[in-house]
């Protein structure tokens, strides 16, 4: 167990890298270079303030040069990829580990980016299926190669007639192409099964979230609320709560 938690300020690092992912590739901007700058006053960010959490939290929360407030959604993202990768790392069976990450980093990206733009990068989605088919052939994933490409096709048909429906019946459209792409990822990994109870409990928490947000006045029934987030934090959930009576029978033993 403590070599694991050795491993936390690699997670915090590797948070820190996904939030660069997150923001340049819905900008469409080049992911290695330029280093860091502040977005507003296109300072250039010295190592020193760079450090995962510790940076932000001495800065306060603030821009050294102009002062503008940095997003709280770095921090966040760094302690929620520490978070997770750890219980990756604790949970699952090493032979699924590799498979596993790839998905939970695409995931994380696009928690971020979405909260922050309403925007899912196809980087993120599309280009990374074909390694979910890839892993589940070589026996990197607890799903077939079959069960990999249904899941893919199943995610993405069934939740773009849903919103196609949506669209028809109100003259609105519900939900956005990345959502469907993000759900064909997540099929890709978890096959159809996983795909379903991953829209059925994203489904419950934007609505519980929605409605909550209603009713303390933070939201309308116009106001855009971002379902990928959902879809992913759901995804990450399903996937490590799989493990959790094979990890408390290995720790019995």
């Amino acid at each position: 167990m403590i070599h694991i938690l050795l491993l936390v300020p690699v997670w915090l690092c590797w948070g820190s890298f996904l939030n660069v992912l997150a923001y340049r590739l819905v900008r469409e901007q080049n992911i290695a270079k330029p280093r860091s700058r502040c977005p507003f006053c296109n300072q250039q960010l010295r190592w020193y303030d760079n450090i995962p959490i510790i940076s932000w939290l001495i800065l306060k929360g603030r821009c050294r040069s102009c002062h503008h407030p940095i997003s709280i959604l770095y921090p966040i993202i760094e302690i929620l990829t520490a978070i997770i990768m750890t219980f990756l790392i604790i949970l699952v069976p090493p032979r699924y580990i590799s498979a596993y990450f790839i998905l939970f980093s695409a995931l994380i990206v696009t928690i971020r980016s979405d909260i922050e733009t309403m925007l899912i990068s196809q980087y993120m989605t599309l280009f990374i299926i074909p390694t979910g088919l890839v892993c589940s052939y070589f026996g990197l994933l607890p799903v077939s190669l079959w069960q990999s490409i249904t899941g893919s096709i199943f995610a993405y048909l069934f939740l773009w007639t849903i919103a196609n429906l949506f669209l028809w019946l109100t003259g609105k459209r519900g939900m956005g192409d990345g959502d469907f792409e993000l759900l064909a990822l997540i099929g890709a990994f978890l096959g159809v099964k996983g795909a379903w109870y991953t829209l059925m409990l994203a489904s419950t928490a934007g609505s519980f979230i929605g409605i909550s947000l209603i009713l303390f006045g933070h939201a309308s029934r116009n106001t855009k609320i971002p379902f990928g987030p959902m879809l992913a934090c759901a995804a990450i959930i399903y996937t490590l709560l799989k493990y959790v009576p094979i990890c408390l029978v290995c720790f019995a033993h």
